[in-house]
């Protein structure tokens, strides 16, 4: 009589749970990297957001036709409009990884906004009528605007 076989045998079941579990491993593994990509990737355009904010509001602030644009040190600069008309001056200084606008008026301080957060520093340079705003971030990289 003939024996005939109808299931698996034990060590072809561990073969067949063993390659499984690999495949099923590998999977989540890669999930898993993918999602720490996609959430790098996510924070950097964040960051990069931010900063593209601040020089639009910065785009705006120079359109507001100040009279005078004065350069007080190397991350600070002043609006002034030499209480011409009633805008408020506006002082732009980047202090302890953060990028503040004053708003004064009559030289006492109406308010003050933080712009842009998580930097590493703000250099202003002045060149003839130009002037240069660089931002380092924390990752090393640089942004610059020219005004």
């Amino acid at each position: 009589m003939k024996y005939k076989k109808t299931g698996f045998t034990i060590i072809e079941s561990l073969v067949y749970t063993f390659l499984t579990t690999m495949i099923l491993a590998s999977g989540i593994s890669l999930f898993i990297s993918i999602y720490k990509s996609y959430v790098d990737a996510m924070n950097l355009s964040i960051k990069y957001n931010d900063c593209q904010n601040f020089f639009n509001n910065l785009d705006s602030i120079v359109s507001d036709g100040y009279r005078e644009i004065l350069v007080l040190d190397n991350n600070t600069v002043l609006f002034s409009n030499n209480n011409v008309n009633d805008n408020l001056d506006k002082v732009i200084k980047s202090n302890e990884g953060k990028i503040y606008v004053k708003y004064m008026r009559n030289n006492s301080v109406e308010t003050i906004k933080t712009v842009l957060d998580d930097i590493d520093n703000m250099e202003i340079k002045k060149n003839g009528k130009l002037i240069y705003f660089i931002i380092h971030d924390k990752d090393g990289k640089e942004f610059i605007k020219c005004f």
